[in-house]
């Protein structure tokens, strides 16, 4: 992509004040003082690009008073009715377009920008009817409307899904991959990829770094990514079976036995048991229809003896009855206190382990800060007190007990095995209270429909009924039972039938999760890799590093970040400071900033290593910190060189003459220079 022009058009009661410049295809290095308006033209060109939260926030507040409210002309100060910014963009495919987003404006928000087709600023094209698109609400990134989204296809892009610190996937926003190619100057110049946005991807520095390289891992991210949604689909499936089948199974007083809770890719159907219960004894499903049946046949026969039956057998089997349902309430109360004691255990069972956690969090806090003090070189982080110098106890009990006492590291060690102890014995108390209310409902059944047989008993015998009702009342239940039975054991069986299709899924999955490289890079990443630390050593050398040995700056494949005896090279911030061969001076860490932003670009741009970089730096003030001019012409330099590189570079120099010379010296470039401020007339 390629920046081709430029304007600023603001609306005033003395007519239209503003600027506009053309830029290079090449270097253009824009020079002006340090209150001339140098940055107010950077500031408004990445406004322009919809990319100002790179300098700091959202909408027209991170621009100047200048463009918004009023500036100064001479000794008049002319207020600001509206303004608006032009950029103009050409991508690889030659097409043209001119954008436009207002600054100030009683009609437009500064949420629009508007698309017209053609070179508006450098070749004159008329602004025929905008394309309008929308910036910063959900779905600019997205929606066809959005403006991220347009700008993303008019370079050419295609951008990743890449993972968040919340655990899904989201898009490597374009405003990320920017943070890459334009760097401001208060903030800019404080890390390698600095001011990218915060969108709650994780590791948002490598995953940019790994998009301009055109690394591949990207499409094994992806297919890990679906791997793991279909995971998440598998588990929520499984359990979703497994919670019908438990429901239903519970409502019929029936325990699982052989199932697991979790997904198994290797599903037996055979191995899973189910079973009636009333706390003691199990019947399977086929021995209780069985029995039911058997009763249900027993019944009839009596009822076609019930009516020569004499009184005394009819009371004996009231008796029989009410024995029958004194033996069910013994163990309904039994089962009930049971239940009760149960609960109350997985109570203290909970404590406990909320107890045995906090002292773990507690002991691990302690042993952090101890090594802490440790690298710092504290006395006291090694047991041993700063003032007198005597041993100091490693426990967070000293004085509460006495005898023998655990350091910190045994301590975390117990307390650990005992909270997983306490977690497998919450498990397995869940799973006993659930067998006990399955137990409960079971006997409660029994209990209720034994109370009903004997009711209808004793009607029976007050009535002296030539056809028991007792009778015929359990002859229904007994039916009812069985035809829940059997609905059950056909639901069963088709949730068998899930099971095993999602243990086929399973297996599919881990399967294809086997298949995937071990690696989180490939050779040909690694080759990849390795041309980008070749072309950051070779430019750090070129820039006048001088803070370490070139020739041992490694690129870390754990960060994509430079490395000197694996530690991140980084500006010495402090006096004090562990290794000062792993530091750089301000300005040289400015350099290494530099090499790092254009080893991007170099890398990609080599043939057999194409990546994605879009050809395009925008640099305010490279020259931090009393910057050499020499290292200031090696950077112009290497950017003039860079064939179809668009470098835009501005910068003060110093505000000396002699300087911006020697760092242009012999240099193919365009300037874009002004006396006094940047707004002016636009006649002129």
């Amino acid at each position: 992509m390629r920046l081709r022009g430029i304007k600023l058009r603001i609306e005033t009661s003395q007519g239209e004040f503003g600027f506009q410049y053309e830029f290079s295809r090449g270097l253009t290095v824009i020079r002006g003082s340090n209150s001339s308006g140098k940055s107010t033209l950077f500031n408004c060109l990445m406004y322009g690009l919809g990319m100002e939260e790179l300098i700091g926030g959202k909408g027209e507040k991170v621009l100047p008073y200048a463009v918004k409210e009023f500036f100064v002309q001479g000794e008049t100060k002319i207020m600001v009715d509206t303004s608006e910014v032009f950029i103009e963009l050409e991508n690889s495919r030659a097409q043209s377009v001119t954008l436009r987003r207002a600054i100030r404006d009683s009609v437009r928000q500064p949420k629009l920008v508007e698309v017209f087709d053609g070179a508006h600023l450098t070749a004159g094209v008329e602004l025929g009817t905008p394309k309008p698109t929308f910036l910063f609400d959900p779905g600019s990134a997205q929606k066809q409307e959005g403006f991220f989204q347009f700008l993303e296809g008019f370079i050419g892009y295609q951008l990743p899904q890449v993972p968040t610190t919340s655990g899904g996937m989201a898009k490597l926003y374009l405003q990320t991959i920017f943070a890459a190619l334009a760097v401001e100057q208060k903030r800019g110049w404080t890390d390698y990829i600095a001011n990218a946005p915060f969108f709650g991807i994780r590791d948002v520095r490598i995953r940019v770094t790994e998009f301009l390289l055109g690394l591949s891992v990207f499409e094994r991210q992806a297919k890990r990514a679906k791997l793991d949604a279909e995971a998440v689909l598998i588990d929520s499936d499984w359990r979703k079976a497994y919670d019908t089948l438990r429901q239903a199974a519970t409502a019929n007083g029936i325990v699982i036995e052989g199932l697991s809770t979790t997904p198994t890719s290797t599903f037996d159907p055979t191995t899973v048991l189910l079973v009636k219960s009333d706390g003691k004894l199990k019947t399977s499903l086929a021995d209780q229809v069985s029995l039911l049946r058997a009763e249900h046949s027993l019944l009839g026969e009596k009822a076609e003896a019930y009516g020569k039956a004499s009184g005394a057998e009819a009371i004996q089997e009231l008796e029989a009855a009410s024995s029958e349902l004194q033996h069910l309430s013994v163990l309904h109360e039994r089962a009930t206190t049971n239940l009760t004691l149960q609960k109350a255990a997985l109570e203290d069972l909970r404590v406990l382990f909320a107890e045995t956690s906090e002292d773990l969090e507690r002991n691990k806090t302690a042993l952090k800060l101890r090594n802490l003090g440790a690298q710092m070189e504290l006395t006291v982080a090694v047991d041993h007190c700063p003032t007198c110098h005597q041993e100091v106890d490693d426990t967070l009990l000293l004085g509460i007990v006495s005898g023998p006492q655990m350091d910190l590291n045994t301590n975390i060690e117990y307390l650990d095995s005992q909270r997983r102890m306490l977690q497998n014995q919450i498990n397995g108390a869940l799973e006993e209270i659930h067998q006990s209310e399955i137990a409960l409902t079971e006997v409660a059944t029994r209990l209720a429909k034994t109370h009903d047989y004997r009711n209808s008993l004793r009607g029976d015998v007050s009535n002296g009924a030539v056809e028991s009702r007792a009778i015929v009342r359990r002859q229904i239940q007994i039916e009812l039972e069985l035809s829940n039975l059997q609905a059950f054991n056909a639901q069963a069986d088709a949730l068998m039938v899930t099971f095993g299709e999602v243990a086929d899924r399973l297996a599919a999955n881990q399967l294809d999760r086997r298949a995937l490289p071990r690696d989180v890079y490939s050779q040909a990443d690694l080759s990849r890799i390795s041309l980008f630390e070749k072309n950051f050593r070779s430019n750090a050398s070129s820039f006048g590093y001088e803070s370490a040995d070139i020739k041992d700056i490694r690129i870390s494949l754990d960060s994509l970040t430079p490395i000197l005896a694996e530690l991140e090279l980084r500006e010495i911030r402090t006096k004090v400071q562990t290794s000062l061969t792993a530091d750089s001076s301000a300005s040289d860490f400015v350099r290494l900033i530099w090499s790092y932003l254009l080893a991007l670009y170099q890398t990609s741009s080599t043939r057999g290593f194409e990546g994605h970089h879009p050809g395009l730096l925008l640099m305010d003030e490279p020259g931090q910190h009393s910057m050499r001019s020499i290292s200031q012409h090696a950077l112009l330099q290497l950017l003039s060189g860079q064939a179809g590189l668009q470098s835009i570079v501005a910068a003060s120099f110093d505000e000396n003459e002699s300087v911006f010379k020697e760092a242009t010296a012999g240099l193919d470039y365009k300037l874009i220079q002004w006396e006094g401020k940047v707004i002016r007339p636009l006649a002129t």
